[in-house]
């Protein structure tokens, strides 16, 4: 009876962390750990039509030698067991990095938050090791009027 107990609420809490509405615009901020450098970043998700899954466009902004440098990236977007949002780079669309940047994929890891002001996603990121082992924090918040995005 314990363990019947115990794989029900197992069920019903990943039940409801997969009915949490993650799709939309989310504006905010990204922070290298490296360089306590924080530049503002960008994700859309979208849930594919007739599918139980998600997918996305990030757009990364960074210093680079005081000039200001963007990514906009296709993500695989997916909800872990335990809730937590995983958004993984795919595909590079367009970029203006002053180098080739062929091996680096970023993961991101966050936890989805509602609350009276709103909902919010905020976790880590990790960049491929073979890359640059760059790590920090993202937070983002759900835009409800979208005024401009460049996604």
């Amino acid at each position: 009876m314990k363990n019947t107990l115990i794989a029900l609420v197992a069920l019903l809490s990943s039940s409801i962390v997969f009915s949490q509405d993650i799709t939309g615009l989310w504006t905010g901020t990204i922070k290298n750990d490296a360089e306590a450098q924080s530049m503002p970043y960008e994700v859309f998700i979208s849930k594919d039509k007739g599918k139980a899954k998600f997918s996305g466009y990030s757009k990364t902004m960074y210093l680079d030698e005081g000039k200001e440098c963007y990514s906009i990236k296709k993500l695989k977007v997916s909800v872990a067991r335990d809730g937590k949002i995983v958004l993984l780079d795919a595909t590079v669309m367009e970029n203006d990095y002053p180098f080739v940047d062929k091996y680096g994929k970023q993961v991101n890891v966050l936890d989805l938050f509602s609350n009276d002001t709103g909902t919010s996603l905020d976790g880590i990121f990790v960049n491929n090791p073979k890359f640059s082992n760059t790590t920090g924090r993202i937070s983002l918040k759900r835009v409800t009027t979208v005024t401009e995005s460049s996604l």
